[in-house]
């Protein structure tokens, strides 16, 4: 019996992550090309900068009202 639980939340995850299914076909749409960056070793005190590509793929207007910086 949990074996089947398991493998239908599995496939209700994996169905429901499908860019096929639509989850609503208008509004913002974020879309991150690399959602991390690793600076590696970095000297005490130097200041370290990257630069995230975001666009919006949906048909209105995408506001980004907070980040949380890892």
């Amino acid at each position: 019996m949990k074996k089947l639980f398991y493998i239908t939340a599995i496939l209700f995850l994996a169905i429901s992550a499908h860019p096929l299914v639509s989850h609503g076909s208008s509004g913002p749409r974020i879309w991150i090309e690399a959602k991390e960056f690793d600076f590696k070793e970095v000297e005490e005190g130097k200041v370290v900068t990257h630069a995230f590509k975001v666009l919006n793929k949906g048909d209105q207007t995408l506001e980004i009202k907070r980040v949380n910086p890892g």
